[in-house]
């Protein structure tokens, strides 16, 4: 399997936003995304004893930012992963590594910094929720969001400009780019954790809201506008695509959750999913 057969097999929705990147920017998004699913796909293995899980996340993050030498994960973590496509993703994590290094300096350094906030993310979560059953504050919340996906955003932005240059945003016109997209990675983390809020705290004992979800809902709403305007300030019709697709998805789930039964599950379908994408290619034009 090829990486990016890897790539689509292990991400839906977030894989028709990377082909439709420009080509100088796709290689690096797609390998801080397989490298940030491999540490979640650690982080979640609720099989393997959590002490173990915590030692391979930490060396999983020193190997990433390039203090120790390649790490093979042994095989009962790449086999309790939750699916196929993730245990082949794990023992996959030397090619990873390998597509890592390739990459020009300046990128392999902003996707090595993304990846140390998303693992510092994923250790806090792994941690508290071993003493805790709720967050303590909507601070908390907040941290844990901006770690594992408002990072992201940041990250997002650099790389664009790193790789495109004014073709990705004028200079003149970054001022709050990064800002907007941090808090759209926010929101899009707000929409996982309020679509498994109930999963969350009757399976796994987590509750990462201690406020009210409508609230949140509100304000995860806010932040796919945000991440709509970002998304129209950029220049390219390809990068615009990318760029607005997870917000349009995003308000479309915000939308199903308002109006979900307190144990359903809601899911975008396939060809909501396609719409939404020709939606997103209409309005980039």
């Amino acid at each position: 399997m090829t990486m990016d057969k890897l790539l689509k097999s292990v991400s839906r929705t977030f894989y028709l936003s990377i082909s439709r990147l420009p080509t100088r920017m796709r290689a690096g998004v797609a390998v801080g995304y397989l490298l940030a699913r491999a540490t979640d796909s650690v982080a979640d293995a609720s099989r393997i004893p959590h002490a173990e899980r915590i030692a391979t996340l930490r060396t999983m993050g020193r190997v990433i930012a390039g203090t120790e030498k390649k790490y093979p994960i042994p095989m009962t973590i790449c086999e309790a992963a939750d699916t196929s496509a993730e245990t082949e993703l794990l023992k996959r994590f030397d090619d990873a590594l390998d597509a890592l290094s390739n990459l020009p300096p300046q990128q392999a350094s902003l996707v090595r910094e993304v990846l140390a906030s998303i693992i510092q993310g994923q250790l806090w979560d792994l941690s508290f929720f071993e003493e805790h059953t709720c967050v303590l504050s909507d601070e908390q919340t907040r941290l844990y969001t901006y770690r594992v996906a408002g990072c992201v955003g940041r990250f997002w932005t650099r790389l664009g400009r790193a790789c495109l240059g004014d073709a990705f945003c004028r200079e003149d016109e970054m001022e709050g780019m990064e800002e907007a997209a941090t808090r759209y990675g926010c929101g899009l983390q707000i929409i996982n954790i309020l679509r498994d809020h109930n999963e969350d705290v009757r399976t796994r004992g987590r509750d990462y809201l201690c406020s009210d979800p409508q609230v949140w809902m509100s304000r995860a709403e806010r932040a796919m506008q945000d991440g709509l305007d970002y998304a129209r300030r950029l220049r390219g019709w390809r990068i615009r695509v990318a760029s607005m697709l997870p917000a349009l998805l995003g308000l479309k789930t915000l939308a199903k959750l308002r109006y979900a039964k307190q144990d359903e599950r809601v899911k975008i379908s396939r060809m909501t999913v396609y719409c939404t994408v020709l939606r997103a290619i209409f309005a980039a034009m």
